[in-house]
C-alpha cells in the first residue's frame, strides 16, 4: 500500500501533535454557504468511516462541523471544479460532488470495487482526470454530468497526477515520472523518478515541476529528496536530499517559496535559490496557502483523536485564527463568491 508508506514515517507524529482551545463557537446545523468559506477535509482513521467535512466561514467567523454524514472512509484530496466542491473518498472508492450553496445538493460517483481514487486534476472545463491507487489507469470523470465516462490505460498503477501546459504528471507506482500527453493520450517520457514518490507542484515562472520522494525506509535506506524537473525535456535539473531523520509529509505552494511540513517543525523553501530555511517549530499536517490573505492555512492532530486548523500570517507565522477539525485536517479548498 503506497500511500500508508508515510504512516510509518509519521506515527511519531501523536507524540508531538496535540489540540488546543479553539476560538471558533461552531455553529450547528448550517450547510448552506453564502460567503467565502474555507472547507476542511478531515481524513479520518483508516476503515473507520470518519472522514469529516467542515466548513469555515470567513465573513461570519463561524465553523460548520460535519456538513454531510457520513462522509466516507479517508478523504485524500478536495477540488474546486466549476461551481462545486469533490472530495476524494480513497477507502470508500468515491468521490463526492457537493453544491457549497446548499450541501444538501450532493452526489456520490462510485468507482467500481478494486478502483481506489487517490487525487484529481482538471484537464479541461468539462473534464477531470483522477489517479488510482492500485488500477493501472485513470479514471475520467465529467463534471456536468458527475459520472465516471471512461478510463486511460497506464502500465502501472498510479498514486498522484498533476497537470500543467497541456500534459498530464503522473507519480507511478512503479517509482516512475511518467508524461501523457493530454490531447493524444500519447506517453511523452516514463522514467524512475526515485523511491517513494508522493507528490508535485508546478513552479509555472519557472516552467518547472517540483517531485517529493519518499524515499525508501524499509530495505537499504533511500533517503527523501525534492527534485525539480523540466516541464520540456523532464529532465530532472536540480535535487536536495532530505536527511535521515526528518520527513516532509507535504510540499505547500506559496508564490516564490514552497513550505514543507515535517513531523517535527515547518520549514520555507526558496524556490529562487533552493535553499531550505526554519521558520516554525510547530508541527503541522498538510495545508494550503491563500494568496489574497496571505495565510498559511494548516491541519494539526493525530490519527485516532480530532486536531484543529490554524490560520497563520505567511510572513510572520503569527497564528491569526484556530477552530477544531475532525481526525487529521489536511486537505483544503476556498469558495470565493
Amino acid at each position: 500500500m503506497k500511500k500508508y508508506l508515510f504512516l510509518f514515517a509519521t506515527a511519531l507524529l501523536s507524540a508531538f501533535l496535540s489540540s488546543c482551545e479553539s476560538t471558533t463557537t461552531p455553529s450547528t446545523g448550517n450547510a448552506v454557504f453564502t460567503d467565502s468559506t474555507l472547507f476542511i477535509l478531515s481524513e479520518g482513521g483508516f476503515g473507520k468511516n470518519n472522514a469529516e467535512l467542515d466548513g469555515y466561514s470567513f465573513k461570519k467567523d463561524s465553523l460548520s462541523r460535519n456538513i454531510i454524514q457520513p462522509l466516507g472512509d479517508i478523504g485524500n484530496d478536495i477540488q474546486i471544479f466549476g461551481k462545486r466542491v469533490y472530495a476524494v473518498m480513497e477507502n470508500s472508492n468515491k468521490i463526492i460532488s457537493i453544491n457549497p450553496d446548499s450541501a444538501a445538493d450532493h452526489v456520490s460517483i462510485q468507482f467500481p470495487a478494486g478502483s481506489t481514487p487517490y487525487n484529481m486534476a482538471a484537464v479541461s472545463a468539462s473534464e477531470v482526470w483522477v489517479s488510482e491507487l492500485y488500477g493501472k489507469e485513470i479514471a475520467v470523470i465529467n463534471v456536468n454530468s458527475n459520472t465516471l465516462t471512461s478510463s486511460i490505460s497506464i502500465d502501472t498503477s498510479l498514486a498522484y497526477i498533476s497537470v500543467f501546459n497541456g500534459k498530464a504528471y503522473l507519480l507511478t507506482n512503479a517509482n516512475n515520472l511518467e508524461v501523457i500527453d493530454i490531447a493524444t493520450k500519447n506517453v511523452l517520457s516514463n522514467k524512475y523518478i526515485g523511491d517513494y514518490p508522493a507528490q508535485i507542484v508546478i513552479d509555472s515562472s519557472r516552467n518547472s515541476i517540483i517531485v517529493l520522494t519518499y524515499g525508501d525506509a524499509y530495505v537499504a535506506k533511500t533517503l527523501p529528496k525534492i527534485l525539480w524537473i523540466d516541464a520540456n525535456t523532464f529532465a530532472v535539473k536540480d535535487s536536495i536530499t532530505i536527511a535521515k531523520s526528518d520527513f516532509v509529509n507535504q510540499m505547500i505552494l506559496a508564490g516564490s517559496k514552497v513550505f514543507l511540513t515535517y513531523g517535527t517543525r515547518l520549514d520555507m523553501l526558496d524556490l529562487a535559490t533552493h535553499k531550505i530555511s526554519p521558520f516554525l517549530t510547530t508541527v503541522y499536517y498538510k495545508g494550503i496557502y491563500d494568496s489574497p490573505t496571505n495565510t498559511l492555512i494548516v491541519g494539526r492532530g493525530s490519527f485516532s483523536a480530532a486536531g484543529n486548523v490554524d490560520i497563520l500570517d505567511a510572513t510572520s507565522g503569527v497564528v491569526k485564527k484556530t477552530f477544531p477539525a475532525g481526525i487529521l485536517p489536511g486537505h483544503f479548498v476556498i469558495y470565493r463568491k
